[in-house]
């Protein structure tokens, strides 16, 4: 028997349920239509990454942070549903198709039930609310609390089945940012916890209505136990290729069983570039792919998303050169590149990328990748971010399938700020943090702009104002 909510009449809880089944009916039905748009386009999957600690969308509320992994939460309840509300309702505006969240369930911001709602939200707004789910490591299903499917619970009940480093040691990793959390390693090749991670997976689609998963294996080490190094044949880093091709696909088995349906994005940690490393050693995490990543990849998932990395390969790093070689393998796969623009992990918090995701777009295109993936953390208040992310939406979109960025600044860039040509000059103002000592005379030109226009445009000139004063600052020395 079903129950109406407490405090609504019959007809009011029939009014409620209609309205909400026609809203989900919207979303599905907005999704569809952005996959009709985009299907003569070069892209047709876009995707925000975020991690819950660290994701503030709910403005001028405590307990958010800059950067991290694994660190502990700091907000509230009420903060986290507003944070991704606020954020799920841009995204379905703006083309995004999908937003992975790392941490989704935690005891300490509602659990299954605040997922729950945020589903919800997600189905109206027609995007896909995807957990980040860590298979060996970065806390299983339940991300963090005392429940059957937290992996952090589940080692400590079991400490057998860690995995464990060269010396036998239990394997947790520490990433020295927020709070004491770290990152606890289950060992892959324990039939029981293979079983663990399927067993996660079946129940978390049983629970919520989630239109995907990202899934990892771990880069921060790998389990050097006797079994795993006898089923081991090629060198690992902080993350081996033979672990992925071993749990992936009993992964996706494990989903598809519950949610034929959902998204599976699959993580590499490296970039589809053939390398040949030095004898014994494999790539670290953003370099290439290694000789033998090839016939792993033959055992991922059919029809999965193959997700890679590419900050090192694209403006403003190009540490590597990105040659026709690193194209991705059509067929079986579908494959997402992703960069940490806008970040403190190798950048700013925020700071303006669009040129940079230009090239990140543009190389991804030619290389076969239908999808790209950044982090979606930062308001979209902060210009810079709001600014990434319109770019994201927009290339390889058919409004501008070759990404590029002079159409954007025209197009989508003028309309914010005062005009094409004021578009162009923002970006190029914004581009002085690699020249400091201009700042402080093209501040006064910033500012004129800003008094000169009407109040949104005014706004985004002023951000812009604040951003660059803050690299001239004078702080007293140390």
């Amino acid at each position: 028997m079903r129950h109406r909510p407490p405090g609504l009449t019959r007809r009011e809880a029939v009014a409620s349920s209609i309205g909400a089944a026609a809203a989900i009916a919207a979303g599905e039905n907005a999704m569809a239509e952005r996959r009709q748009s985009s299907n003569d386009a070069p892209i047709h999957v876009r995707l925000f990454w975020t991690w819950d600690h660290s994701t503030d969308w709910a403005l001028n509320r405590p307990g958010a942070q800059t950067l991290g992994a694994s660190n502990d939460y700091g907000r509230t309840t009420e903060t986290f549903l507003q944070d991704y509300t606020n954020l799920l309702t841009w995204a379905g505006k703006h083309g995004i198709d999908g937003v992975v969240v790392w941490g989704l369930l935690r005891d300490q911001h509602g659990g299954v039930e605040a997922a729950r709602k945020l589903c919800e939200v997600a189905q109206r707004c027609g995007v896909r609310l995807m957990a980040g789910v860590g298979l060996n490591a970065y806390g299983g299903v339940y991300y963090q609390g005392d429940h059957t499917f937290s992996l952090e619970r589940r080692l400590r009940d079991r400490p057998e089945l860690y995995a464990v480093d060269p010396a036998g040691k239990r394997m947790a990793f520490d990433f020295g940012t927020v709070g004491p959390r770290v990152s606890h390693h289950a060992c892959p090749s324990r039939p029981e916890n293979q079983e663990f991670a399927c067993e996660s997976l079946r129940w978390l689609f049983r629970t919520l209505p989630l239109g995907g998963v990202q899934i990892e294996t771990g880069d921060t080490g790998v389990c050097r136990c006797a079994t795993c190094e006898r089923r081991r044949r090629h060198p690992v880093s902080g993350f081996s290729w033979e672990d992925m091709a071993l749990m992936y696909p009993m992964a996706a088995d494990a989903i598809r069983s519950v949610a034929p349906d959902a998204w599976v994005l699959c993580e590499t940690y490296s970039h589809p570039e053939p390398v040949t490393p030095a004898p014994g050693t494999a790539p670290g995490f953003g370099e290439g792919k290694p000789p033998w990543a090839d016939a792993c990849l033959d055992a991922f998932p059919e029809g999965a998303f193959v997700q890679w990395v590419c900050d090192n390969w694209v403006s403003p790093k190009l540490a590597a050169k990105w040659t026709a070689a690193g194209r991705v393998r059509s067929g079986r796969h579908r494959h997402v590149m992703r960069a940490h623009f806008g970040t403190y992990w190798g950048g700013l918090r925020g700071e303006p990328a669009v040129d940079w995701i230009a090239d990140m777009a543009r190389r991804s295109m030619e290389a076969g990748c239908e999808g790209l993936s950044l982090f979606g953390e930062v308001s979209p208040f902060h210009t810079g971010a709001e600014l990434n992310y319109l770019a994201l939406a927009s290339y390889g979109s058919p409004r501008n399938p070759t990404a590029d960025v002079s159409r954007f600044l025209r197009e989508v860039g003028g309309p914010l700020l005062g005009g094409a040509r004021n578009a162009r000059d923002w970006l190029r103002f914004a581009r002085l943090l690699s020249d400091r000592a201009r700042i402080p005379e093209a501040l006064r030109e910033v500012r004129r702009r800003a008094a000169d226009l009407p109040d949104e445009p005014a706004r985004r000139w002023t951000w812009l104002a604040n951003h660059l004063a803050s690299f001239v600052y004078p702080e007293p020395p140390l």
